[in-house]
């Protein structure tokens, strides 16, 4: 089995973790996940004070992979890579990283109700898109995979929650035994 840990940065519940844990193991059973429940914080070092967000990958390399267990951290930020106003995640493949920054996930950032519950499948979607790229996925065409890039909330909405049918094939002619 592959390992994989779920690591939270900032103020992330509990809950939030556990149901990306459940998404992880519904969608990929070859996975032994674990999650690390201490609370890190993210280093300064990654922030641009112009931006007012984080360079994503500078962060997800100062916080690191753990032992040689895939490692996907829950971030309660907002972040940016390259020429991208934003990001809602990133996966390092070759590093073994990814992270999900939650704070465009929540309808408060857009002015809108709190919605928990819409909330929390976006924080399911976006934790399977990264852990695909981790996986070796790229971007699919399919509008309903879980794989679609996501340039706005809107798209992260309208997608599922599962790896379509020629996505899973994908993962798992190359990680089942």
């Amino acid at each position: 089995m592959l390992e994989m840990v779920l690591r939270r940065v900032g103020d992330v519940s509990s809950a939030a973790l556990e149901r990306a844990k459940r998404a992880l193991s519904r969608e990929l059973e070859f996975l032994d996940i674990y999650i690390d429940y201490r609370q890190l914080e993210p280093t300064l070092k990654a922030y641009d004070w112009k931006r007012k967000q984080y360079v994503a990958s500078k962060l997800l390399m100062d916080l690191g992979r753990v032992n040689n267990a895939l490692t996907v951290y829950l971030v309660e930020a907002d972040a940016y890579e390259g020429n991208l106003n934003f990001v809602f995640g990133l996966a390092m493949p070759l590093k073994g990283i990814a992270g999900v920054f939650l704070r465009r996930l929540r309808n408060e950032f857009y002015g809108w109700s709190p919605d928990e519950e819409k909330f929390m499948q976006r924080v399911e979607k976006e934790v399977l898109h990264e852990v695909g790229h981790l996986l070796g996925l790229e971007h699919c065409p399919n509008p309903k995979c879980v794989m679609s890039f996501s340039n706005s909330i809107y798209d992260v909405d309208f997608k599922e929650a599962r790896f379509c049918n020629l996505c899973k094939l994908k993962i798992y002619r190359r990680f089942s035994a």
